[in-house]
């Protein structure tokens, strides 16, 4: 590399040296005097060199530390400035993804304290019904549709923020969309004596599969919660609205949900 850098100036020294042999031969001048030259130049351009080729190293170790952000490099070269460039880009790019990273771990480790917590619920129950033998075959349903749905909830949120993720955007009939949602979850709407009602409809723009993922955490929390009355959505072109009559959610809480 070093070499690469400092090649013009070698083939330069050369050449001058070889014009210079060349007027003292066809002038007739004592070699003496030229060689005793050239061997002096020559002390001069190798301890010059030797100068120069240790500053190079110097900043070649500075430009593989380039990662340590308190480093103070001077480019002094085109390659130089265009290698830190290259590296500050890559700095920027892996903090980035580590920093993601983190964030996903944050996220994740509390998706599954929460998840973790709502599965307590069933598995109690289960467990009760076992001790007891006391249950209803649409209990024991219930209580099973519960699990699935938590265990179905974590897979996605998995697959949510995978990079691999495949999104298809299709033109999409929300209101077939809702109520298939709502369907999913008719034994429990039933169980509770809940009524549903969905009102208007719109063609989106959208991935089916994840709004229905996103539609369906809604509607289960809004039959969770809500112990009698109703359930009801509203669709327009620019929105999908939810309302119960249950307990609501804090208003403190909406923008970790939403």
């Amino acid at each position: 590399m070093y070499w690469r850098e400092r090649k013009h100036y070698f083939y330069t020294v050369a050449v001058i040296v070889i014009v210079i042999s060349l007027t003292f031969y066809l002038r007739g001048l004592p070699m003496r005097t030229f060689w005793s030259s050239l061997l002096f130049g020559m002390t001069v351009l190798i301890i010059f060199s030797s100068y120069d080729y240790y500053r190079f190293q110097c900043r070649h170790r500075q430009r593989l530390q380039q990662v340590v952000p308190q480093v103070d490099l001077t480019p002094q070269s085109q390659a130089e400035q265009d290698l830190l460039k290259l590296l500050d880009e890559q700095k920027v790019y892996y903090e980035n993804k580590i920093a993601g990273i983190k964030k996903f771990d944050e996220d994740l480790t509390d998706v599954v304290r929460i998840w973790s917590h709502q599965m307590k619920v069933p598995l109690s129950v289960l467990d009760l019904m076992g001790q007891t033998s006391d249950f209803t075959v649409d209990e024991l349903k219930e209580q099973t549709f519960q699990l699935e749905n938590y265990l179905d909830m974590l897979l996605h949120y998995l697959r949510l923020n995978h990079e691999q993720t495949d999104y298809r955007f299709t033109t999409v009939q929300i209101k077939p969309l809702v109520q298939s949602v709502v369907r999913k979850f008719a034994p429990l709407f039933i169980r509770k004596g809940l009524s549903v009602t969905i009102d208007g409809d719109a063609t989106w723009t959208t991935d089916e599969k994840w709004l229905s993922f996103a539609l369906d955490q809604i509607i289960a929390n809004a039959v969770k919660y809500t112990k009698a009355g109703k359930v009801r959505v509203q669709i327009s072109p620019q929105s999908i609205k939810t309302s119960d009559t249950g307990i609501g959610i804090l208003k403190e809480d909406l923008p970790r949900l939403f």
